[in-house]
């Protein structure tokens, strides 16, 4: 068991440093959520009214 755990940490490390040198932009929060906005307001059009 603690073997994996080791096998774990060492890949989540790997993984964490790969990304703190990741240089490409990130995507903000303001676009998911207006990217996330306009997906529900799609949805909402396309439900039939009653």
């Amino acid at each position: 068991m603690a073997a994996e755990a080791n096998a774990y940490d060492a890949w989540f490390r790997v993984k964490v440093q790969a990304a703190l040198e990741d240089a490409r932009g990130g995507t903000s929060q303001v676009q998911v959520m207006q990217a996330a906005q306009a997906l529900i307001d799609a949805k909402r059009q396309g439900q039939s009214k009653p």
